[in-house]
């Protein structure tokens, strides 16, 4: 009797786990279709949701519309013919799926958004969001607060500062203003250039650095629109020997181990990534939950699950590294 009844829990509990991944006898099919998976975050959290899923039961597939959205709209209506029972996807240009998610929904696919959505709450079940213009506004904080412990007798305009921005959709252009107005309010810091990539930041980055070096070679600030970007230029201007280390600074934003490892790199000399500013870094382990239906009371009118904003500099991201 005592061992039927241990069967049994272990039962309720894997059951519990599991959540909704069995309804009606049918089993519940994740598809994410995701912007790409050349990009490190990008991979990690797609690769990351789909563990979640199937260790919960479910079935679950990744597709890649490598940020062109007819090929997500596809990408969608293959999922839906496919019999998926949930989506979740990343909305590059949110008003051009209003017309798809609306008619997803209706065939009965909860459609769930990281990061942006539509405007139209009819096309949508949930979405996780941070305030863009909070984190660019935390990762300038973090370039202040450097300086200011760094040079605290600097005159006004003497640190010299640069940008690269990637204003490719509203969102970005907001983290961008974050950074801009922060940067812009201490005296000690000149923005001297904005250097404006697109979604080919990959081949043109490194150029780009070289041409920072070229044309304000007294730079001694760099604020990076996200990590990827910052991982490039502490690549780059790891090669340039005249860059004074103890005196340089690249402040990113976002968060993943790739970047924590190359801060922590900073301590020892090897590395120029000072700290970064991001949503809740635990926020892709919560979105397969959000799809799911487990943070449905948590979200605002505009069926948003808003994440916190976090920094980390290259003395604290140990705490982040010994946890992920």
């Amino acid at each position: 009797m005592k061992k039927f009844v241990v069967v049994l829990l272990a039962v309720l509990l894997i059951g519990c786990f599991a959540g909704s991944a069995i309804a009606d006898g049918e089993q519940n099919y994740l598809g994410i279709v995701w912007p790409s998976l050349q990009i490190e975050f990008f991979d990690w959290a797609a690769n990351f949701m789909k563990s979640q899923a199937e260790e919960a039961g479910w079935k679950a597939e990744i597709t890649s519309y490598d940020f062109d959205t007819v090929t997500q709209i596809q990408q969608m209506e293959n999922f839906a013919t496919m019999g998926v029972t949930h989506i979740i996807s990343y909305a590059g240009e949110p008003e051009a799926l209003v017309d798809v998610c609306k008619k997803l929904r209706e065939q009965g696919i909860v459609m769930s958004f990281f990061a942006t959505a539509p405007s139209d709450l009819d096309a949508y079940d949930n979405v996780a969001v941070a305030n863009q213009y909070d984190i660019g506004k935390a990762m300038a904080e973090n370039a202040v607060d450097w300086v200011n412990e760094k040079y605290p007798d600097a005159a006004d305009g003497s640190i010299k500062a640069v940008m690269f921005a990637l204003p490719t959709t509203e969102d970005d252009v907001q983290r961008d203003n974050g950074v801009r107005d922060t940067l812009k309010a201490c005296p000690k810091i000149e923005i001297v250039k904005e250097y404006e990539l697109d979604n080919d930041y990959n081949t043109t980055m490194p150029g780009m650095v070289d041409m920072m070096m070229l044309e304000h070679p007294d730079v001694q600030v760099v604020v990076c629109h996200f990590a990827s970007l910052s991982i490039q230029a502490d690549e780059r201007l790891l090669t340039y020997s005249q860059i004074d280390r103890d005196n340089f600074g690249i402040f990113s934003g976002d968060i993943d181990t790739m970047i924590g490892e190359r801060m922590m790199k900073t301590l020892d000399g090897e590395g120029l990534i000072r700290a970064t500013g991001t949503y809740d870094p635990d926020g892709v382990s919560k979105q397969f939950g959000l799809c799911r239906g487990d943070y449905n009371d948590q979200l605002n009118d505009k069926k948003e699950f808003e994440y916190s904003i976090t920094k980390f500099t290259a003395e604290t991201i140990h705490e982040y590294m010994e946890t992920h």
